[in-house]
């Protein structure tokens, strides 16, 4: 599948996080307890989506993840709130894909 489809997909996914989210809280959940969940959902779908990304473009990604968060993965709920993050702000880059340009995601 290409790279481009790829991302297309994982945003789709990321952004339907946000309305769990929503109906999570509607349902009495804490901001707190929804932005773990979003978090970890968030961390699986990365996970998910990288297991399907060609090696040249996942090496980039886990290259630029390393170098901002320390990790390959990202960051987790308790180094955003440590960060100074409310659990809102959480809950909200959450559910948002990051944005990066086309050509970071092409192959070769």
């Amino acid at each position: 599948m290409p790279t481009q489809s790829l991302r297309t997909m994982y945003e789709t996914a990321v952004a339907e996080l946000s309305s769990a989210a929503a109906s999570r809280l509607a349902s009495g959940a804490t901001e707190e307890d929804v932005a773990r969940w979003a978090v970890a959902e968030r961390n699986t779908l990365k996970q998910t989506y990288r297991a399907l990304t060609p090696k040249p473009v996942l090496a980039r990604i886990e290259a630029k993840t390393l170098e901002r968060y320390g990790n390959k993965i990202g960051p987790t709920a308790d180094d955003l709130k440590a960060a100074g993050k409310s659990w809102k702000e959480i809950i909200d880059s959450a559910t948002r894909a990051g944005d990066h340009d086309d050509a970071f995601f092409r192959e070769g």
